[in-house]
């Protein structure tokens, strides 16, 4: 794994040349000037470029990007499989995106002072990795599986009841097949995460999201993460699963693989 800082200007003088202002899970905006003029904020871009030696030549022979920056970049702009993460700190939403390329997984991400990290992971196991911590998986090892399978709207008045009324979240969720115990734990996840966010599998063509897979990931003050998965048919349950981020990357992978494998089947 390797990681380079960059600044937005850089980012967005490269997406130019791509002809891409929008990148999936980003949008525009974190990669243009908040005040000032565009044609200043490219010449910005393209000097520090030149400056961290990421852009090579000169303007009267001709310009080009390193291979590293060309394919952190192309990824980027025309990923196959964006894993992104969200998590929630205090009135803002912090983001993780993997674009996936080929051979190639490119991480982004913004720190409070404006400057991008884009990072490069080995794998999708790497990159998926990355993602369950981000959002707050716990790395503690399952001992125990615990898993559900109900509807949307059971899930959504249990979520919605954890705060007020504990104990009937408690109780429903022991109807629902989980042990009282597992319940309670479950029941501090959904009124008071200690690491609240949502992973999700977005599939990608022509710079566009195609298909997407939300998995909501919740971790209570005692480290026990639960997570949240869609149906795997418009027909089918949804799930609520004891978790961990070795878990919740071995599942990324795992599903992620087999759609792939179905579409060149």
């Amino acid at each position: 794994m390797s990681s380079m800082e960059i600044h937005p200007s850089e980012l967005a003088y490269a997406f130019s040349y791509a002809k891409v202002d929008s990148i999936i899970g980003w949008g525009d905006t974190p990669f243009q000037p908040e005040n000032g003029d565009a044609a200043d904020w490219a010449k910005e871009g393209e000097e520090r470029l030149r400056t961290a030696g990421r852009l090579v030549g000169d303007p009267e022979t001709g310009l080009n990007f390193t291979p590293a920056i060309t394919a952190a970049i192309l990824a980027l702009v025309n990923p196959t499989l964006v894993l992104l993460s969200e998590r929630r700190s205090g009135n803002r939403v912090q983001r993780l995106s993997v674009h996936a390329a080929g051979i190639h997984f490119v991480g982004l991400i913004q720190r409070g002072d404006g400057m991008f990290e884009v990072t490069s992971y080995a794998d999708l196991m790497a990159a998926a990795g990355a993602c369950a911590g981000f959002v707050g998986a716990t790395l503690e090892p399952l001992r125990s599986e615990a898993r559900v399978e109900t509807t949307q709207k059971v899930l959504s008045t249990l979520h919605g009841s954890a705060a007020k009324r504990p104990d009937d979240v408690v109780g429903g969720m022991v109807r629902l097949g989980l042990s009282k115990t597992e319940a309670e734990s479950a029941a501090r996840a959904f009124s008071d995460p200690a690491a609240a966010g949502m992973l999700s599998v977005l599939y990608c063509a022509g710079n566009a999201v195609q298909d997407a897979d939300p998995i909501s990931v919740m971790t209570n003050a005692d480290k026990q993460t639960w997570t949240i998965f869609p149906p795997a048919s418009l027909d089918g349950p949804m799930v609520l699963e004891r978790s961990s981020v070795a878990a919740l990357t071995a599942r990324v992978a795992v599903s992620t693989a087999a759609r792939f494998s179905a579409r060149a089947s």
